[in-house]
């Protein structure tokens, strides 16, 4: 508990550290989703991201007779919007008009080696919502449905409230988030 509320307080302190610097933006775009522009460093497998998200649960089958095939890369757009959709409705907070980024970087260090290089920062989690760029960083391999709907619902949550609630408020929510995909998200 204490290091996810450490986490939350360095979200905060990145509320103001880069405003003032360019913002330049790591890695490669992979999708346009409805909710998300997702990026990923080289290295980053999207098939792997897809099992790891878990897409066959988390896409709708398209209707019958659908001619696009679709690439791995429109499959993650889906699968993220998805994604967003589940955890507004666990939150029963809904906000159609969102539109953020994320970013998956390799692993772990990769991400301390980013928050280190644009906002001088030691950081050494896995994942962190960056509320004034509004950009989700992930460790891609680190990553769980969980740790994503995490993210996305302090996203969610620091949108939707005009003043964003307490710290300790956004982390229950958000943990509840995380509870309640793991237990409805197979292994």
């Amino acid at each position: 508990m204490k290091k996810i509320f450490g986490a939350m307080v360095l979200v905060m302190l990145l509320a103001g550290a880069g405003s003032a610097r360019g913002q330049e933006q790591r890695g490669r775009l992979l999708a346009e989703g409805s909710y998300f522009s997702v990026y990923a460093e080289p290295g980053v497998d999207v098939y792997r991201l897809l099992t790891k998200i878990d897409y066959e649960y988390l896409v709708q089958p398209r209707a019958f007779g659908a001619e696009k095939q679709e690439n791995l890369n429109d499959i993650l757009a889906r699968t993220l919007d998805g994604l967003y959709q589940e955890v507004s409705d666990i939150l029963d907070i809904h906000i159609y008009s969102f539109k953020g980024k994320i970013v998956f970087v390799t692993d772990q260090p990769s991400l301390g080696q980013l928050l280190k290089e644009q906002y001088n920062l030691d950081f050494d989690e896995r994942s962190i919502y960056y509320y004034d760029q509004n950009v989700i960083y992930v460790s891609a391999s680190d990553m769980t449905p969980g740790m994503l709907g995490h993210e996305i619902a302090h996203a969610i949550i620091s949108h939707y409230f005009v003043v964003p609630p307490p710290t300790k408020l956004q982390e229950v929510l958000a943990g509840y988030v995380e509870y309640t995909l793991r237990k409805n998200h197979r292994p």
